[in-house]
């Protein structure tokens, strides 16, 4: 697998594995030690500098058992240096409760930073810059 792939690879993991679920799978494509997050533009506040269990507890709780998600990204542009590699992605995503119809939706850009680790492309840092939401913020806020 060329270098690109294998950086692509693990982004795409995080999507796939959040949406099914998999908080183990998820948690394992980070860094160990501190993550800079940044979803502000979605959820208020600011950056922060968090373990990844921290973050995948997170997603634990908003993504819930009764709550769908559906996360696709494109266009990505990967720039590498050295062990670094810093992607960006345009973004959509979905989330809907069990048995509801109507989803919260939102368009944006990630910014994912990536270190290589023994071989492995590991996740040091998440952002996310909405363009756009649409759809009832309660669904998105929604945790059991």
């Amino acid at each position: 697998m060329d270098l690109e792939r294998a950086i692509l690879r693990t982004v795409d993991d995080l999507f796939i594995l959040t949406d099914r679920k998999d908080w183990a799978g998820v948690q394992a494509l980070f860094v160990d030690g501190l993550i800079d997050v940044d979803m502000s533009s979605v959820a208020g506040g600011g950056g922060a500098a968090m373990t990844a269990e921290v973050l995948v507890d997170g997603f634990r709780v908003g993504l819930h058992a009764n709550k769908r998600s559906h996360h696709m990204t494109s266009n990505y542009r990967v720039v590498v240096a050295n062990n670094v590699a810093t992607v960006s992605a345009h973004g959509y995503s979905w989330n809907a409760l069990v048995g509801r119809e109507d989803l919260w939706e939102t368009w944006g850009v990630y910014t994912i930073r990536l270190k290589e680790m023994n071989g492995c492309w590991k996740i040091a840092a998440f952002r996310y810059d909405a363009k756009a939401n649409r759809g009832d913020d309660r669904i998105r806020a929604h945790t059991e």
